[in-house]
C-alpha cells in the first residue's frame, strides 16, 4: 500500500502496475489500509480524526465529509464517543476508528494488519460482523492476523507466512491441518 517499498515482485491494482507508488495513490486507486499499531490523533476528537481523510480527498466539501464521517461512527457503533479524544478509546475501539478511517477514502480494497490484536472477545466478534458486512457490500480484504479462529469465520483462501516465507496457501480446513503449518505455529 505504499507505506514500505517491495523488496521484490511486482504489485498491480486493476491491471495498472503500482509497486512504488506512494500511499496517497494507493488511497487514490480506492485501496486502503489499517495499521497493527493504530496511527490516531490521539488529542483530536473521534470524528476530528474521521475528517482527516475525509477531507484529505480531492474536491471534498465539510458538510458531505461530516455526513459520511457520522455514517461511519454509526456503522460501526463509535457514534456516542465522536467527541471524546482518540487517545480515551479502548484499544478495540481505536481499530474500530482506524477501520473507520480508512472507509472515509471509500475503499474497495482494504488491508487490515493484526485488527484482532489486543481486541477483547466480544469487540473483535464485533469487527468480525463488520468486515462480514462490508465484504458484502463488495469490498476486498486482506487481513495479516495470528487469530485464527477469527479468520476461519472471515476468509476462503488462507495463506500462512513463517519466517519471511509462504508456507502453505489454501483453504482454511486444509491450512489449518497443514503439517508444515502446525510445526510452526503450534510446535506440533
Amino acid at each position: 500500500t505504499g507505506h514500505r517499498k517491495p523488496a521484490a515482485g511486482e504489485v498491480f491494482v486493476r491491471g495498472g502496475r503500482a509497486d512504488g507508488l506512494a500511499p496517497s495513490a494507493f488511497a487514490a486507486l480506492r485501496v486502503g489500509r489499517t495499521f497493527q499499531i493504530t496511527q490516531l490523533f490521539g488529542r483530536m476528537s473521534v470524528l476530528e480524526n474521521m475528517l482527516v481523510p475525509g477531507l484529505a480527498r480531492p474536491h471534498s466539501k465539510k458538510p458531505a465529509a461530516l455526513r459520511a464521517a457520522r455514517q461511519h461512527l454509526e456503522f460501526l457503533g463509535l457514534a456516542a464517543l465522536e467527541k471524546l479524544p482518540a487517545k480515551h478509546l479502548s484499544g478495540g475501539q481505536q481499530k474500530l476508528l482506524e477501520l473507520g478511517r480508512a472507509l472515509m477514502l471509500d475503499p474497495d480494497i482494504l488491508f487490515l494488519d493484526e485488527p484482532f490484536a489486543g481486541v477483547n472477545p466480544f469487540l473483535r466478534d464485533e469487527i468480525i460482523v463488520l468486515v462480514q458486512k462490508l465484504h458484502a457490500q463488495g469490498r476486498t480484504f486482506v487481513i495479516v492476523d495470528h487469530d485464527i479462529q477469527a479468520l476461519q469465520r472471515l476468509v476462503l483462501r488462507l495463506v500462512v507466512m513463517a519466517r519471511g516465507e509462504k508456507i502453505a496457501d489454501g483453504p482454511v480446513e486444509a491450512v489449518r491441518h497443514d503439517q508444515e503449518v502446525l510445526r510452526a505455529y503450534a510446535g506440533v
